[in-house]
């Protein structure tokens, strides 16, 4: 469980600054629970898909819609597993407002 001042922390850092992402690009957080967990060589890109950095136990990932699905999680669950939480960084902020 995260608190929401984390989430503020990561949003105010504004993670996703330093890379060049498409303006139409979903960004998502993905949450991993064993944040010693390696994990592969960063940045992996594909379908328009770009899983750009980790920071701990959150893994910054871009992607562009795709005609083959949701394409994102296939890559996110190949490299870490399918004990994850992923949710856009819009969605992210939603949580704060309520919160």
């Amino acid at each position: 469980m995260r608190s929401a001042q984390s989430f503020q922390t990561l949003l105010d850092a504004d993670p996703f600054a330093e890379f060049s992402v498409p303006q139409e690009a979903k960004r998502v957080l993905t949450f991993l629970r064993g944040a010693n967990w390696a994990g592969p060589e960063l940045p992996i890109e594909r379908d328009g898909v770009q899983i750009l950095k980790r920071l701990g136990d959150v893994v910054l990932t871009a992607y562009v819609p795709h005609p083959k699905g949701p394409v994102f999680m296939v890559m996110l669950e190949k490299a870490f597993g399918k004990d994850i939480t992923t949710r856009t960084l819009d969605t992210v902020r939603k949580c704060l407002a309520t919160a």
